[in-house]
This record gives structure tokens, C-alpha cells and sequence, in this order.
């Protein structure tokens, strides 16, 4: 199976689009594509490579999405 690459260009600094996608993601990802579906998830992506990527509703409760793969602010995210 082919990764999936994502690029597109943002009116913003390279660390403010960063800090936006990693930081500031529960204000724009859409619930709809959410495992809890909960209207107050917070989507979590840990700050170093081995760590995940995951939602936490609003009950305590984590799904896993993923694990990062690599970590370099604010040049360069890879995640699964």
C-alpha cells in the first residue's frame, strides 16, 4: 500500500500553519470524522516521534488514530 501525501499551500507562517494543524486541531476537524463523534473531542497529537495521535472525548475516553513518525517544528510532520 502507496502513504497517502497531503500537500497544499496556507496564507499563514510555517509555524503558525503548525502550530495550527498540530496544537489547534479541535477548533477545524470536522466531528464527522471522529470515532466518538462528540462535539467537544480534543485531538491530540504528542509532541515526539513514537507517540500517538489520538482523539479524547469529552467522557475521558481515547481512540488512537495514529503514531508520529517523525517530529521537527515547524518544517516537518509525519504521522500513520
Amino acid at each position: 500500500m502507496e502513504p497517502v501525501i497531503v500537500e497544499f499551500e496556507v496564507a499563514a507562517s510555517t509555524s503558525h500553519a503548525f502550530e495550527v494543524w498540530t496544537d489547534r486541531s479541535s477548533i477545524w476537524w470536522p466531528r464527522s470524522h471522529t470515532v466518538s463523534k462528540d462535539p467537544d473531542v480534543a485531538i491530540v497529537f504528542e509532541p515526539f516521534v513514537g507517540e500517538r495521535v489520538h482523539e479524547r472525548a469529552s467522557d475521558g475516553v481515547e481512540h488512537d488514530w495514529g503514531e508520529i513518525l517523525e517530529w521537527d517544528p515547524p518544517g516537518r510532520l509525519r504521522y500513520l
